[in-house]
């Protein structure tokens, strides 16, 4: 059984959904920012699916603490088992499902069997499962009947599942299997030494299935697991539980629980189950979530597998068809597949997967762009810090260096259409980059260039006076580690080579300021001052310590207004240096 179909109206954060799942592919990992839905999405299907009796609602699982608007979750699943198309199970209510997952009456030689099963509740939190027909007739469905859907969640509740209970995985696998019953109420009433002479027992051979499936899984070395007595719980049944040698699994880390969790779910489901996991790689250092997200897409006894992440590394290590972004605007809830072969998501996904994790996007063009960024991100996030404002981070901002001005349209538009808030930061001297930006400000990209003809050096470069020009050399110097050096720069761009010294001022005096500028600004691109992350930092410094000199107002102005993009302008309780209007005349613009 897979899911192909899902509705939710009014639970949580969602006040409305309507996902078509990809008909092919065993595994979707859905990724986005936090507080878009994701977790919201799997605990639906998992109270629709699932087969808890109760499940305890309260007015606070209503959107927006409406309880006049009744929760509804809904999905359309194919490929039933044979069990599920028995008439006395859901034969008689069937619809007919096309390639594109649409619903029809009945299913026909050009549509697949599907299922409508549906949850409500309404304002008396008593929730009501069913299976309806496209016509909207509906029959009721109980939780009995739901085990046949073969489907549970993992979850940061994994003591339960590694314990024998009457309601656990270990405890109806037990119960099917006809174990010894009095070695049970012995177990639970502490006696250890009747559980040491069941060495052939069924309860064995389940724990030995238990320890290989989850070893294959990447659980842990597991070599001696088995049934034991656990001391920390003396209710009947719950006493016993899985052990490692003398050690209680229930004693291990998050992930090994987790782990053995999913291990013993699946195992209860006998095949083809379908398996939710919220944050996959919670508890898991990253080569065992990654070896977790292969075991899934891998094994053929899940159906289905929906998994949630805020990795960065699982996102990398997805194949791209695999993964599905989550977006949340005010209620209304979008799943987009990413699928298909495009270059552009899979130089996305490989260099940059954080982003799929961001509520918006911030591309600088090359990394002397980002190191700026991330200077100035930081300062204005010390100021907002001192004010009791947000952070970027709290804003769910990510910075991402863009690999080049040909890469920031492409990537920005990309992002921008799965519903990303998107601002990029690029160069005005390359016209071939002008085509992918500005289809990338046509989907809605907030574009920010810097006056036309100027790369950054330039721009920074382009109206400050003699005394500005003097410390953007200093910097050079310190970035460069001698004045020599930055004479030899400077030279091969046109100073004469009778100067000896690094003070602006005297080449003014021989040499006009755009000239002396044209060779200052030269030196630094050529022989690559701001190049890399670090020094974009120190460059980004300098501007935050010049951020009020009027020579700078036009790149100022450019970064406000990324820092409002970041930052959004409600929220925004800050005195920002004004941008003074620069002075035409090219002399000591900043005194």
């Amino acid at each position: 059984m897979r899911l192909r179909r899902l509705w939710i109206k009014h639970f949580r954060g969602i006040r409305t959904l309507d996902w078509t799942l990809p008909a092919q592919g065993r595994l979707q990992v859905l990724v986005g920012p936090g507080d878009s839905g994701k977790s919201t999405i799997l605990d639906a299907i998992h109270y629709l699916l699932g087969d808890r009796w109760s499940i305890p609602f309260s007015d606070d699982d209503f959107y927006d603490v409406d309880v006049e608007s009744p929760i509804a979750v809904r999905a359309l699943l194919t490929d039933l088992t044979p069990d599920l198309l028995r008439e006395s199970a859901f034969g008689l209510w069937l619809s007919g499902v096309d390639d594109e997952g649409q619903v029809h009456p009945e299913p026909t030689d050009d549509l697949l069997p599907g299922l409508l099963t549906q949850l409500s509740v309404d304002s008396t939190l008593e929730p009501r499962w069913s299976v309806t027909r496209h016509d909207g007739t509906s029959q009721p469905v109980s939780a009995g009947q739901r085990k046949a859907f073969s489907t549970f969640r993992v979850d940061d509740r994994t003591d339960t599942q590694l314990r024998w209970t009457r309601n656990s995985a270990l405890g109806r696998m037990s119960a099917k299997e006809g174990a010894d019953r009095r070695a049970l109420s012995a177990a639970s009433r502490a006696a250890r030494d009747a559980l040491a002479q069941q060495e052939n027992s069924s309860l064995e051979e389940l724990a030995k299935k238990v320890q290989d499936a989850a070893n294959a899984l990447g659980g842990g070395r597991f070599h001696d697991v088995k049934a034991g007595l656990d001391t920390s719980r003396s209710s009947m049944g719950a006493a016993l539980a899985l052990y490692e040698g003398v050690v209680p699994l229930t004693s291990y880390g998050l992930g090994s629980r987790r782990l053995m969790s999913l291990t013993v779910q699946q195992l209860a489901t006998e095949g083809r189950a379908v398996a939710l996991v919220d944050e996959l790689e919670h508890g898991l250092e990253p080569h065992r979530a990654v070896q977790l997200l292969r075991h899934l897409a891998a094994d053929d006894e899940y159906a289905h597998v929906l998994v949630s992440t805020h990795s960065p590394v699982v996102v990398e290590q997805a194949d791209l068809q695999d993964l599905a972004t989550v977006q949340n605007r005010d209620g209304l809830v979008t799943v987009t597949s990413l699928g298909g072969d495009a270059q552009v998501l899979q130089r996305l996904q490989r260099g940059r997967p954080s982003s799929f994790l961001a509520r918006r996007v911030v591309i600088g063009e090359g990394k002397t762009e980002h190191g700026v960024l991330l200077e100035c991100v930081q300062h204005w996030d010390g100021e907002r810090a001192a004010a009791g404002l947000s952070s970027a981070a709290g804003e769910g901002v990510v910075l991402q260096e863009g690999a080049g001005g040909s890469e920031v349209g492409p990537r920005a538009q990309t992002m921008s259409e799965l519903g990303y808030a998107v601002a990029g930061l690029c160069d005005n001297d390359v016209r071939t980059d002008d085509v992918g930006l500005d289809a990338a400000a046509a989907a809605g990209v907030l574009v920010v260039r810097w006056e036309d003809g100027n790369h950054i050096e330039a721009q920074v470069c382009s109206q400050i006076g003699i005394v500005g020009l003097q410390s953007f050399v200093s910097l050079g110097e310190a970035l460069r580690h001698h004045a020599n050096t930055v004479l030899d720069d400077l030279r091969v761009q046109g100073l004469p080579a009778h100067y000896d010294t690094l003070h602006v001022e005297t080449w003014v005096a021989e040499h006009s300021l755009d000239e002396v500028r044209a060779w200052i600004v030269a030196a630094a691109v050529q022989r690559k001052w701001f190049k890399d992350v670090d020094s974009g930092r120190a460059l980004g410094r300098w501007i935050i310590e010049h951020y009020d000199r009027p020579g700078l107002a036009a790149t100022t102005e450019r970064l406000e207004r990324i820092r409002s993009f970041i930052y959004p302008p409600a929220a925004e309780d800050l005195t920002v240096p004004e941008a003074v209007a620069a002075p035409t005349d090219g002399t000591l613009a900043d005194g």
